[in-house]
């Protein structure tokens, strides 16, 4: 049996404002959604008010040793947020096993069943490849657009901060391995649109390819067009569901049977 497994998503906001670097505030969000929120006190278990540890830090610092930088206190933070790329690794990991076992599956099986369960899952597949895929580009998007405008307030304008560039390093050689991370999902993507497509536009790819070449030429080029393509759709159908050409033709005088508009019969009340 296969276990199941669910993600959840949570994110995070936070805002610096102050006169300067020795009286400022930080307001930190976390929208979580899936019931950690009575949770809230954790961090400061058996501890008394104020100290603890410090919750956008994720448990590396506490509250007992007070930061007077702005900037290096949010870098700690980024690069903590930084550090769940070891999340995103056991994630991507154990997605991709679950594909490559639906794909050596899905290799011995062309054809597709009445209820369409190839392509419905096909389509569920593809669709969560991309969320994973979007969700690893926005952070990777962010964090160019941070660093084309906005870098110098780490780096220009922060000399004397010689812890800086340490964890600007390690930022980047996380965001490194994210973009490594999104490109092992897209590769079976390709695959399972291939496969997704053969399901679904081989008949019209096909005929389209046909009529593409020279020597077709008609009067009437676009009945003869539907008439191959509703030709090669059918054999595409025979040819996936192994049925006879006899059995087709009754699954579809039984579907235009069981599909056709019945006609109203009105009701005269009686006076």
């Amino acid at each position: 049996m296969v276990k199941s497994f669910f993600y959840h998503e949570a994110q995070t906001s936070s805002i610096s404002w102050g006169l300067d670097e020795n009286f400022w505030t930080e307001l930190f969000l976390v929208d979580t959604y899936f019931g950690s929120e009575r949770n809230l006190r954790t961090h400061l278990k058996s501890k008394p008010n104020g100290d603890g540890f410090d919750p956008p830090l994720g448990g590396r610092g506490t509250m007992e040793e007070p930061r007077f930088d702005p900037r290096g206190y949010w870098l700690l933070m980024l690069d903590r947020r930084m550090l769940q790329v070891t999340e995103y690794t056991a994630l991507i990991e154990t997605f991709n096993m679950r594909i490559e076992r639906y794909a050596g599956e899905l290799a011995q099986t062309f054809e597709d069943d009445d209820k369409r369960t190839h392509t419905q899952t096909l389509s569920n597949v593809i669709e969560t490849i991309q969320i994973f895929v979007d969700c690893i580009s926005g952070i990777a998007s962010a964090w160019d657009t941070f660093n084309n405008y906005q870098m110098s307030f780490f780096t220009v304008h922060a000399r004397d901060k010689i812890e800086y560039p340490r964890l600007i390093d390690s930022i980047v050689q996380n965001l490194a391995e994210l973009e490594r991370l999104k490109r092992v999902p897209m590769t079976k993507s390709n695959r399972f649109k291939f496969k997704l497509n053969s399901y679904l536009a081989f008949p019209l790819l096909f005929t389209a390819a046909i009529f593409s070449m020279d020597f077709i030429h008609s009067k009437h080029v676009c009945a003869l067009f539907f008439a191959v393509l509703f030709l090669t759709s059918l054999i595409n159908y025979m040819i996936a569901s192994h049925k006879s050409p006899l059995r087709v033709g009754l699954d579809c005088k039984d579907w235009v049977v069981k599909n056709r508009v019945r006609p109203r019969v009105r009701l005269h009340r009686q006076p």
